[in-house]
């Protein structure tokens, strides 16, 4: 499983709090690069930057993230 976070979401619970790219990292606790790279849509966070920002936020992992299966087989046709 990999978790894709919800991009309207992230950009909703940044812009409530006022914070860039560079405040979010910082009070995540994560590098400015990887929080770019999440907010531009080019990388999916591992899992303990998933609880970083969860963390960060203050919010449930299922208001922030999806979770998706890497290998979708069709099931039953």
């Amino acid at each position: 499983m990999k978790a894709t976070i919800k991009m309207e979401k992230l950009a909703e619970l940044m812009f409530r709090r006022g914070w860039s790219r560079r405040q979010l990292a910082k009070n995540a606790g994560i590098g400015e690069v990887t929080a770019q790279q999440i907010c531009n849509g080019q990388r999916n966070p591992s899992p303990p930057v998933v609880k970083k920002l969860t963390d960060a936020f203050g919010v449930d992992f299922s208001e922030l993230f999806d979770l998706e299966q890497e290998d979708r087989a069709d099931q039953g046709a």
